[in-house]
């Protein structure tokens, strides 16, 4: 029997400063979704834990948030920032996807945000990271194979 670990996609962006972090995109252990989960940089990058995974933030993807990305990137140099919002079922605050098209020392690429507004009135947690046109192909295939797996057109490895 072949036995495959399923993998995540990540972008992981440390840093010097500590002023990096990471998102992470997962399939859900029963097939039924994808999350996102990301992390600030608290330490070096090689150190045994460089990101704040205690503080992480964590978004549910169903299928038309994984459509919805997907298309994004599949876009032309969109000029509108695409914005997924999720307000948390159990009233814990709203949680806020955003992608956007960016060029940056004339290289073109993608920059996301994600963010936690627990309470009206505090400070939201917000975690940033750049995507290069090489990783967001990568995020293409992996949003893709998601969605086959979720529809259960795919077996997962």
């Amino acid at each position: 029997m072949d036995v495959r670990k399923r993998k995540d996609v990540g972008i992981y962006k440390p840093n010097g400063k500590l002023t990096g972090s990471v998102f992470q995109f997962k399939l859900a252990n029963d097939d039924s979704c994808m999350f996102l989960e990301c992390a600030n940089q608290i330490a070096q990058k090689d150190e045994a834990r460089p990101y704040d995974w205690e503080k992480k933030i964590v978004v549910k993807l169903g299928l038309k948030d994984i459509s919805q990305l997907l298309m994004y990137l599949k876009l032309n140099r969109p000029g509108v920032p695409l914005k997924l919002f999720h307000k948390s079922p159990n009233s814990n605050g709203t949680k806020t996807l955003e992608l956007k098209f960016q060029e940056y020392n004339g290289r073109p690429g993608y920059f996301a945000t994600c963010s936690w507004q627990k309470d009206k009135g505090e400070q939201a947690s917000r975690i940033n990271v750049p995507i290069t046109m090489d990783e967001a192909e990568i995020l293409k295939v992996a949003l893709t194979m998601g969605i086959e797996v979720i529809l259960g057109w795919r077996t997962p490895a």
